[in-house]
């Protein structure tokens, strides 16, 4: 990858790009309500790099890389659609997906112009189809995005629960070889990686929206 492409890449993964992707939880605020501490969110977030968007997520920011044109993409978010059965967590990644594909054709004119017709521009996929086209790598492109959200959600839980920055990197830490391991999976067979098995997680998420009070959009 060179420097551009990579460049390309940092951008886009940086916390200062705004789309928005730091004012979602995706249940996690639930789950301190109830008194989530330190080693339950590593544990939880452990579930997610495993069977939750670490195989659902990224696998289709991989398969979106490899598709070749906007119809093989639309297919790909209906399916991404289907499984996002938790109407908040269908909406913000949807939600993300648009702004992210605005910001793209703004900043990279003639990058995705062609994008801007689908009908469900979920965030992995508009991710991986745009990182194709600026020249990124499969797998770093892969990995930057299940770093990203693992970053999201240790930012989100600085925020609802006593959890300080330091104590975030240390999970992050904790939590960076289960990824690795994630991406390789994902790689070797993105398909067979499309799903997510998070009952649980999926529950809080959707009980987010009734909560008393709340910080997070979703």
């Amino acid at each position: 990858m060179d420097d551009q492409a990579l460049t390309k890449l940092l951008q886009i993964t940086d916390s200062q790009f705004p789309i928005g992707s730091f004012a979602h939880s995706s249940g996690l605020e639930t789950y301190a309500q109830k008194g989530l501490d330190n080693l339950g969110l590593t544990s939880l977030l452990d579930a997610q790099i495993k069977v939750g968007w670490g195989r659902l997520d990224l696998a289709a920011t991989a398969l979106a890389w490899d598709t070749v044109n906007a119809a093989t993409v639309e297919s790909l978010c209906l399916e991404l659609s289907a499984w996002k059965v938790i109407p908040g967590l269908r909406r913000s990644s949807l939600s993300l997906g648009r702004r992210l594909l605005e910001l793209a054709i703004r900043l990279f004119p003639g990058i995705a112009e062609d994008l801007l017709q689908l009908e469900a521009p979920h965030q992995a996929i508009i991710f991986g189809a745009l990182g194709k086209r600026l020249g990124i790598e499969q797998r770093a492109l892969v990995l930057a995005f299940g770093h990203n959200t693992l970053l999201s959600s240790l930012s989100a839980a600085t925020r609802c629960m006593p959890l300080s920055p330091e104590q975030a990197q240390e999970i992050l830490i904790t939590l960076q070889p289960q990824l690795s391991q994630a991406i390789t999976r994902v790689l070797t067979d993105p398909k067979a990686s499309f799903f997510s098995a998070t009952p649980a997680i999926d529950l809080r998420a959707h009980q987010q929206a009734y909560l008393h009070t709340r910080l997070f959009q979703s």
